[in-house]
């Protein structure tokens, strides 16, 4: 039976399996909900590029959710490259992760519909809790001692504070779209230095690591 339980506590593959699946179809799902605008007939292209350009609500949440999910999945492919074995709890927590992940779609098209104060903090908020439940798998796994030996306090916090970044950001989000939903939206921009300062520092840290322990840097 302790066998039993060690080979399914180290066996990570249909976990990832699911997980990269549920990445996928939600990645998909942004693209199905795009609907092409039925244009009148005899109507001149002006009018199609009007009824096109109508839908810019659309483009904007695909443009953001797109590239989110796909941080999202970077992220937790970074945790489990670090994540020798699992348990129950890290095995609920991705089931959680994977929850909000198959939500952010209809998210999104709440803010397609609803491009005002009410559907940027609806989908804020939903990417705020998907960004927090992958923050909560790390942190679980750091402090059950899952993560791989020999990895660093330092390049954990740093790698906490990646997994929390983008929660804050939304969260942070949200109470600017109280006051203008259009300025809501631009504090996304947020992301992009902040996870760019943050790899930087992680990568410099794991290179003084190796520097200190005479071997080469990656």
């Amino acid at each position: 039976m302790a066998l039993t339980f060690r080979g399914e506590t180290e066996e990570t593959d249909r976990l990832l399996a699911l997980s990269d699946g549920v990445v996928a179809i939600a990645i998909t799902l942004l693209v199905l909900d795009f609907s092409v605008p039925e244009v009148p007939p005899g109507a001149s292209s002006a009018t199609v590029e009007t009824l096109v350009f109508d839908q810019w609500d659309e483009f904007v949440g695909y443009a953001l959710s797109f590239p989110v999910i796909g941080l999202y999945w970077t992220l937790h492919r970074r945790v489990f490259v670090h994540i020798e074995e699992h348990d129950r709890g890290v095995l609920w927590l991705n089931l959680f992760f994977l929850f909000f992940v198959a939500f952010v779609p209809y998210g999104t098209s709440v803010f397609s519909a609803h491009p005002d104060r009410f559907g940027v903090s609806f989908v804020a908020g939903v990417l705020a809790l998907t960004g927090l439940s992958l923050a909560l798998l790390w942190v679980y796994a750091s402090r059950k001692r899952l993560l791989e030996a020999g990895l660093a306090s330092r390049a954990v916090r740093i790698q906490a504070a990646r997994f929390l970044v983008s929660p804050l950001v939304f969260a942070l989000s949200i109470g600017v779209a109280a006051l203008d939903a259009r300025l809501g939206i631009l504090t996304w921009a947020l992301l992009v230095p902040i996870n760019a300062a943050l790899n930087s520092r992680l990568v410099e840290g794991i290179e003084a690591e190796s520097d200190a322990a005479g071997e080469p840097g990656p």
